[in-house]
């Protein structure tokens, strides 16, 4: 193992530390957004530091045992280490969101959840909905007021799940009372303080509420922590077991991931990784089952928000690049096109038939719903001034920060190697090539980049697209496993073998840790 190999590691590792902790660089463009830095607190910080340390340690033993199995592994074994690290990646989450001082620990969910300068939809769901099926038929009309914020650029789907989530913890009092015993110290204390400053509204804060909202913290959480699943299965379509463990691994330290919790951006990884994976099964192997479902799946994301459609773009994008080659020069053209209009169709009405159940029962026409989200959302601009040249160079460095930069120079590395990856047959990974998934997301992402669609806060907004990064660090991994097997080597242990897969794993988590612990993504009301 070479010395050149490593340096990359430890010099993003020191950049970012240097960027965040030794400096006041603003983090954005000054006058129009930016992200601000948490205060210093010793005293309670470096606590938190010392356990999250300890913490970092298990995870890397637990996924090192784990890769020594994965090339033996039968589906059993590897369900339940799947679930080992989702388990890891909820506790890591847990344990570092609890570390940085003061307001900025997990007293932050309560505050996130409930104003609506962060976020509103549980305010939406306990003081405007009193009937679901008036709340649907009149949505249309509430677009068409032009909020350009939280309310008038999102479909009906996020005000619904807390008002789900409200009816649950009301018809279950035992629920409720788990919820209540087991919120962690910080989390009751910001809760009191929401509860002291509503005491005389219209709408207090009652036990029932922060039950509520430390569920829809718990569940968004967990979702985030779920995306290592439908991140390793759709690796492994294109790749080992082990290099996608590899990859998967990754996605707990992810630092943007951590960041905007429990915010609703980071529920959306894990529906899209899921959404992506039954396409591309169902293109791979013409099921029509996976593609009804792909359709059902881009549905319920979209009627969540509208980030999602790059990622049905990107869909679209896969299919055509897949679909090509069988259509050039093949005799089985024609089958090639029957086959996939199929497939198409399947997908299309798993799609379709949620719209038009909402349209006969509700009266609710969500197609326009979303034209009038996309169109306040272009609004927005209009009242906040941004400047799309500074954007368009800040961007790609603000994603840089949000993915970690031992990632993001995986990223560079995968696509400096990615034509010998493809032009190679690999010797340990399945015939399929990555090359149109690949081309797909960079399609996708760089369109979205250019779009300016994200003008400020891309490190949140993109948050979805983030796993679609540790996708691209494939070839990454998989070239010196190809290497070894074309030259036929031995290493001298299976810890050796991995060394630079260890050092990256903890220069990520280093960067992890120092920019959860600088970071804020929100601003609190004081109190």
């Amino acid at each position: 193992m070479r010395f050149r190999t490593l340096l990359p590691f430890l010099l993003t590792s020191l950049i970012t530390i240097a960027l965040l902790w030794l400096t006041q660089i603003p983090l954005g463009v000054e006058g129009e957004w930016s992200w601000d830095r948490i205060p210093f607190a010793a005293a309670e910080i470096i606590p938190g530091w010392i356990v999250t340390a300890i913490a970092f340690g298990v995870y890397l033993l637990l996924i090192l045992i784990a890769l020594s199995r994965m090339p033996d592994c039968r589906w059993y074994e590897l369900a339940v280490w799947l679930a080992g690290l989702t388990a890891a990646a909820g506790l890591w989450s847990l344990q570092l969101q609890d570390s940085p001082p003061g307001e900025y620990r997990l007293s932050k969910a309560a505050f996130v959840l409930y104003y609506k300068g962060s976020s509103g939809y549980f305010t939406q769901a306990q003081t405007e909905i009193s009937d679901v099926s008036q709340f649907l038929s009149e949505y249309e009309a509430k677009m068409e007021q032009g909020d350009v914020l939280h309310e008038g650029t999102h479909p009906p789907g996020l005000p619904l799940f807390y008002l789900a989530l409200i009816r649950l913890c009301e018809n279950n009092p035992g629920l409720q009372s788990i919820l209540l015993d087991t919120q962690p110290a910080s989390f009751q204390e910001a809760a009191d303080v929401i509860a002291g400053m509503t005491s005389r509204s219209e709408h207090p804060l009652v036990p029932r509420d922060r039950a509520v909202l430390w569920l829809a913290t718990l569940i968004t959480l967990s979702m985030s922590a779920l995306t290592v699943v439908p991140l390793f299965l759709l690796a492994r379509e294109f790749t080992s077991s082990m290099v996608s463990w590899q990859v998967a691994a990754f996605w707990p330290l992810i630092p943007a991931a951590l960041i905007f919790q429990p915010k609703s951006d980071a529920l959306y990884p894990v529906i899209a990784m899921l959404f992506l994976y039954l396409w591309v099964i169902a293109c791979k192997r013409n099921n029509l089952i996976y593609a009804f479902l792909a359709g059902l799946l881009i549905w319920g994301g979209l009627f969540l928000t509208l980030a999602f459609l790059p990622v049905g773009a990107c869909a679209v994008c896969f299919s055509i690049l897949q679909l090509w080659p069988r259509l050039t020069g093949s005799r089985e053209a024609h089958a090639s096109w029957k086959t996939f209009a199929l497939t198409a169709l399947s997908g299309l009405a798993g799609f379709c038939l949620p719209i038009l159940i909402l349209a006969k029962v509700f009266n609710l026409n969500l197609l326009r719903v979303w034209f009038l989200n996309f169109q306040n959302h272009a609004g927005f601009y209009s009242e906040y001034t941004r400047t799309y040249w500074k954007w368009l160079l800040f961007n790609p460095l603000e994603i840089c920060l949000a993915l970690g930069l031992p990632v993001a120079w995986m990223v560079f590395r995968s696509l400096c190697c990615r034509g010998r990856f493809n032009s190679e047959q690999s010797t340990t990974a399945p015939p399929s090539s990555l090359k149109p998934l690949l081309l797909s997301c960079g399609l996708v992402l760089i369109l979205l980049w250019l779009s300016g669609k994200n003008m400020g806060e891309a490190a949140r907004l993109w948050l979805i697209f983030l796993p679609w990064f540790l996708l691209m660090t494939i070839p990454y991994w998989q070239a010196p496993l190809d290497s070894q097997a074309r030259e036929k080597t031995q290493a001298s242990s299976f810890l050796k073998l991995q060394t630079v897969w260890i050092i990256a794993l903890t220069a990520q988590a280093l960067v992890c840790v120092a920019t959860v612990s600088r970071i804020t993504g929100f601003h609190f009301p004081p109190g």
